[in-house]
């Protein structure tokens, strides 16, 4: 064989390379884009607003704690004072409707396959709470027969969102700027 055929044949398996190289690069930048662009719109959509919300209640809840709520022995459906009941009806009833609101309106965008327990028991523990209500107005007492699920729910939306925003960071490290 003659150099120039060796020089040919080494310049197209050079470039049948980088272009095999450069199509994997590729590849990877739109997987990483596409993750990057689902990631957003948990972050926007769901865990965003969801985090924040889960904030907003837990301060109300500590504050209620701190002062006017009864001790958690003393809390029962028919001891409960006028006072916590314009706090749950004006500011963690409405609190916990749109973050259910947010979780089923937002299912497509969960972490996991399924809803999680703790998404799963807090929306059940606010149609509960539904009921809860409705008996009040017809002079009837009862507790809930979902308890909230408490820690479990807030360290879920809490950890969530952190995951969320470290890989989202992360991706935005790792991606080329576009000027």
């Amino acid at each position: 064989m003659s150099a120039a055929v060796i020089t040919a044949s080494a310049s197209i398996v050079v470039a049948v390379l980088v272009f095999l190289l450069n199509q994997r690069a590729q590849l990877r930048q739109e997987r990483r884009q596409a993750r990057l662009t689902r990631i957003n719109s948990q972050l926007r959509e769901l865990y965003g607003p969801l985090n924040a919300l889960v904030e907003v209640n837990e301060r109300i809840w500590e504050a209620l704690r701190a002062s006017t709520l009864p001790a958690k022995a003393d809390r029962t459906a028919d001891a409960a004072t006028d006072d916590w009941r314009r706090w749950r009806d004006q500011a963690l009833n409405p609190l916990n409707h749109q973050m259910r609101d947010i979780i089923v309106n937002h299912a497509d965008l969960l972490a996991e396959p399924e809803l999680p327990p703790p998404l799963r028991d807090f929306c059940a523990h606010v149609a509960a709470v539904e009921i809860v209500l409705s008996a009040e107005s017809d002079g009837v007492h009862q507790p809930a027969l979902v308890r909230h699920p408490g820690a479990a729910y807030v360290t879920y939306v809490r950890e969530s969102f952190a995951r969320l925003k470290q890989e989202q960071q992360r991706l935005l490290s790792t991606s080329p700027r576009v000027r």
